[in-house]
């Protein structure tokens, strides 16, 4: 990826497993869910040594981005919106949510 000719970090996370897994993009807080073989990609217009951090748990991964703005994206470049594939609350109340 490019923004007009200047080289743009990168960082692409696969989901491998055989459910859904939580990407957590910080510091927005901002939630997208890759389904199994789903692939994301993050990047940043901002300008650091070290772009990104990742922090792995659980059904989980955390990219702190060091410069900002950052986004979350595709393959193909088309950003993904926070809460893109958030799976329904369990329980018999579930609220929508954003």
């Amino acid at each position: 990826m490019t923004a007009e000719g200047t080289p743009v970090p990168v960082l692409r996370v696969h989901n491998t497993g055989t459910e859904p897994l939580e990407l957590t993009l910080e510091p927005y807080g901002s939630d997208h869910w890759l389904r199994p073989g789903e692939t994301f990609v993050i990047w940043t217009l901002g300008q650091a040594d070290e772009p990104f951090q990742v922090d792995h748990g659980p059904g989980t991964v955390t990219v702190h981005a060091e410069s900002l703005p950052a986004y979350v994206g595709d393959a193909e470049g088309n950003e993904i919106e926070c809460g893109h594939g958030r799976p329904a609350p369990p329980g018999p109340f579930r609220l929508k949510l954003p």
